[in-house]
């Protein structure tokens, strides 16, 4: 009898189905992650195996133009924790206890900063010094990888804190030097790269791969350390004395315009910095550089030289001073209010006369209209200085084109009003009046010295020639008048050398008008016939309402003679002959 073939059931072939369908079902997701998705979970097996850090190459030095260091890197480490790693009770133990004496805790403090941190690895010290890092690193704490890293140290203390700068965590300058030289101090950084355990700590003897970091170059500034230090001092004195708010104190070589000794009041000093407090963000600028003012009286000089190289006047060209000059049928006087009669354009700058200052404008401005605004642009006005700093404001003046110009914009800017300027920039215009009548860019870097020793100078940079070199030379006699003339004592004039200067004195502008505080100044040099140094002090909103003749310029006349001494500048007054003070 022939057999029946057995017919399938629905015990059967149910079953059969859910297991293909689930073996279909691990087919695709084998496939989704072995092919379709094989890359890119490679590349998250490659990450947890591999850890990576940056090494930081060492940045570069800062010194003052002898090679007096400034600032300097030196090794250190920053401390890391794996967290996964502290999920041990005794690891953490073990590693807390170690690290808490160098990072000057308790080690049930650091195990729980530790557990309130997240991230797989967290910071629990920066710049910790070279050999206790190498200490810690050398006993083999569980869960704990140094990292190398360098820390700034700045051997002159507070000194030139304000040019220098400081940077940040990850080692990129954020003012000053500093900053502005950033990609020359800082090198290019390495990188390595190690094989990890489950824990995130480095595998002994695991693959390791390092990119070496190329170290910075060092920066030469054209910055004197003693000249900086007695900058320094000399503002602090005159702010206290003369209850100033703040003020300024540059030291210049006008001859290559080398910034000597650059000083400012409010400045970040280190001693003090605390970049938690808002206020403080205010000093990473340098002031004499960032903020404009009214330079009052001392654009007279400008005046001056720009008229006598138009030809519109000499030296000796005289008027007849009323006390009231009428511009546009608005009348103008004198800073104090007097008529001082017949005067000589030489007249004019010794007894700082507005009304004189106006006579030379209208005076270059009848020969050849527009000539006086176009030599205040040839003398750098109206742009930056292009001093190697960050933040530089812009010279401000108003043009016959620009919205609420008036005629008595012009006659207002002869003698320094309506116009506003940078520190630097008034420097560097009153320079070039005296230096043969070069326009030439304020910088503060003198060179750069490669990691290999190569030195590269950096060169002054002229932008212009606003006047010749013989105007310049009339220029400086009638500025040697101003502190030296016959019959007078000038409390600006130098003890041991001849000398020129011009004060300025100008009321803060506010809100259209100007208010009862002022800025006094003075800009002297010596010796007369071949300059060596320009110094400027500017005192900001003087208590005791000083003017810049009597306020400023005694400071200068001190620092003339201390900084050339300095230099071993021979005296033009030599031992013997009768002081003019």
């Amino acid at each position: 009898m022939a057999q029946q073939r057995a017919s399938g059931t629905r015990r059967v072939w149910v079953p059969a189905a859910f297991l293909g369908a689930f073996a279909l079902v691990i087919l695709a997701r084998l496939v989704q992650l072995q092919i379709l998705e094989h890359d890119a979970y490679a590349a998250q097996a490659e990450a947890e195996l591999h850890g990576q850090e940056i090494i930081y190459a060492p940045r570069g030095s800062i010194l003052d133009r002898n090679g007096n260091v400034m600032a300097v890197s030196v090794d250190t480490w920053d401390i890391y924790v794996n967290r996964h790693a502290w999920e041990k009770a005794e690891d953490a133990k073990e590693a807390s206890e170690a690290l808490a004496p160098v990072l000057k805790t308790d080690p049930a403090s650091l195990r729980a900063k530790v557990a309130g941190l997240s991230g797989f690895e967290v910071a629990v010290g920066r710049d910790i010094e070279y050999e206790a890092g190498k200490a810690l690193l050398d006993k083999g704490l569980p869960g704990v990888n140094l990292q190398y890293n360098t820390a700034r140290v700045n051997p002159e203390g507070d000194t030139g804190a304000s040019v220098l700068g400081i940077i940040g965590l990850d080692n990129v300058g954020l003012a000053g030097i500093e900053a502005a030289y950033n990609e020359t101090l800082q090198g290019k950084p390495g990188k390595a790269i190690y094989e990890r355990d489950t824990t995130g700590d480095p595998i002994p003897f695991g693959q390791h791969l390092t990119e070496e970091p190329r170290p910075g170059s060092d920066v030469v500034l054209t910055i004197d350390r003693y000249l900086q230090q007695l900058a320094e001092k000399t503002l602090a004195d005159a702010v206290q004395t003369h209850r100033a708010e703040g003020g300024t104190v540059i030291m210049m070589d006008p001859a290559t315009n080398e910034i000597l000794a650059l000083a400012t009041l409010p400045s970040l000093t280190y001693s003090k910095l605390d970049l938690g407090d808002a206020n403080q963000l205010e000093l990473l600028k340098n002031a004499a550089v960032t903020d404009l003012y009214e330079p009052g009286s001392v654009m007279k000089v400008v005046t001056a030289a720009s008229a006598i190289d138009a030809g519109a006047v000499t030296p000796n060209t005289s008027y007849y001073d009323s006390g009231t000059a009428d511009v546009y049928g608005i009348p103008i006087k004198n800073w104090d209010d007097r008529s001082y009669g017949t005067q000589s354009m030489t007249g004019v700058l010794v007894d700082s006369i507005n009304t004189g200052a106006i006579f030379m404008m209208q005076a270059m401005e009848k020969k050849a209209p527009g000539s006086f605004q176009r030599y205040l642009e040839a003398f750098g006005f109206g742009k930056q200085s292009g001093i190697d700093l960050q933040g530089e404001g812009t010279a401000i003046f108003r043009r016959p084109d620009d919205d609420g110009y008036s005629p008595v914009d012009m006659a207002t800017q002869s003698f320094g009003q309506s116009i506003s300027v940078t520190p630097i920039q008034m420097l560097a215009a009153f320079s070039a009046a005296i230096n043969g009548g070069k326009l030439i860019q304020p910088h503060l870097v003198r060179a750069i010295v490669g990691s290999d020793g190569t030195r590269t100078e950096v060169q002054p940079k002229v932008l212009g020639q606003p006047i010749r070199p013989e105007t310049s030379a009339q220029v400086r006699e009638m500025l040697h008048a101003v502190v030296d003339s016959p019959g007078r004592s000038h409390p600006g004039n130098p003890k041991d050398y001849e000398a020129g200067g011009k004060s300025g004195t100008a009321n803060v502008p506010v809100g259209g008008s100007y208010n009862d505080t002022q800025i006094a100044s003075f800009i002297g040099f010596a010796p007369l016939e071949d300059p060596q140094i320009l110094v400027m002090v500017k005192l900001d909103r003087n208590a005791d309402g000083k003017t810049g003749a009597a306020a400023a310029s005694p400071w200068v006349a001190t620092l003339l003679d201390q900084s050339l001494h300095y230099m071993n500048v021979m005296p033009d007054n030599l031992e013997g002959q009768v002081s003019r003070r």
